[in-house]
């Protein structure tokens, strides 16, 4: 079953609500797959598993932000209370090398004098 253009739209609008792929492809009456496909090309699909609505937003105007890539991103994550793995993501996209490569570049660095 071929879905119409509106019925299209209006799935996107109830995903982005939260709707799952399941619920979704079982009112319109088409696969998983065919759901998924259809979505897909309107909008992004949240990973399984993921919250439901809008994802949640760190809390990245808090002073602990200014030590990111001064501290190792696992002690940072721990103070601010969320994964190292969010802290690392975070210090990459900004382009700030970690507390690490900073610490080698500064003893390699030191060396050369």
């Amino acid at each position: 079953m071929k879905l119409t253009e509106e019925q299209m739209d209006t799935c996107v609008r109830e995903y982005e609500a939260g709707d799952s792929l399941d619920t979704l492809s079982k009112r319109y009456g088409v696969s998983r797959v065919t759901m998924t496909r259809y979505l897909a090309e309107r909008t992004k699909i949240r990973k399984p598993g993921a919250r439901k609505g809008a994802p949640r937003r760190l809390k990245e105007l808090g002073p602990e932000w200014k030590l990111l890539g001064k501290i190792p991103d696992a002690e940072l994550a721990k103070r601010i209370g969320c994964a190292r793995q969010n802290v690392t993501s975070i210090r990459q996209v900004r382009g700030i090398p970690s507390s690490r490569d900073l610490e080698i570049f500064n003893r390699i660095k030191g060396s050369k004098k």
